[in-house]
């Protein structure tokens, strides 16, 4: 019998921990978690980070969102999912069952995709260079984060200035950014760390 003052899972850990050890009777618990809440318990002392998407649209079946990225998103460590819709009428939507739901619900039979920015498993703050002991993994993802922050950074049109879209014919902003891209490396590749390769 348990104390009636235990939840159930504090119930369903007791009572796993009679026949296995406290390992296995806390993996025990994590499995039921995930099958009942659809989602990973995540503990203090473990080093996860959550994971950026965009929601990427080939077909738009509704008429609404649009093609490209649509939205972006977070695939928290435990397994839920917030999504920020883009456009004139942006909502937040967060989802309990994470990637599941996002493909099921807003897939369209695979017209958006889920494209992942971030990869499984890539530390939380890249290591800092510190002179020739660089590694390659540390320097592709700095390089990584470098260019991904100048190609989202707004340049303005050459011609009116304004930064977002405008109705100037022909106006080309490639300059712009090869600019933009070029302010953010020019620091990096000139620091201690070595080349970029």
């Amino acid at each position: 019998m348990t104390d009636s003052n235990m939840t159930a899972v504090e119930a369903l850990l007791a009572f796993a921990r009679r026949a296995v050890d406290d390992q296995a009777a806390q993996a025990l618990v994590d499995q039921a978690a995930r099958e009942l809440a659809g989602r990973t318990v995540v503990r203090p002392d473990q080093q996860l980070a959550p994971l950026r998407f965009v929601l990427r649209r080939r077909r738009d079946i509704s008429g609404v969102s649009g093609l490209g990225d649509v939205a972006d998103g977070v695939l928290w460590p435990d397994g839920t999912a917030s999504v920020r819709w883009r456009g004139e009428h942006p909502s937040t939507v967060f989802w309990d069952r994470g990637r599941v739901s996002i493909e099921l619900i807003h897939g369209h039979q695979g017209a958006t995709e889920v494209e992942f920015l971030d990869q499984d498993g890539e530390p939380l703050t890249p290591p800092t260079p510190t002179g020739a002991g660089v590694t390659s993994d540390a320097a592709s993802i700095r390089l990584r984060r470098v260019l991904e922050h100048a190609l989202r950074r707004p340049v303005p049109c050459p011609k009116c200035e304004r930064i977002p879209a405008c109705r100037c014919a022909g106006a080309d902003r490639t300059e712009g950014r090869i600019d933009a891209v070029l302010g953010a490396l020019g620091p990096w590749l000139n620091s201690s760390s070595g080349s970029a390769a």
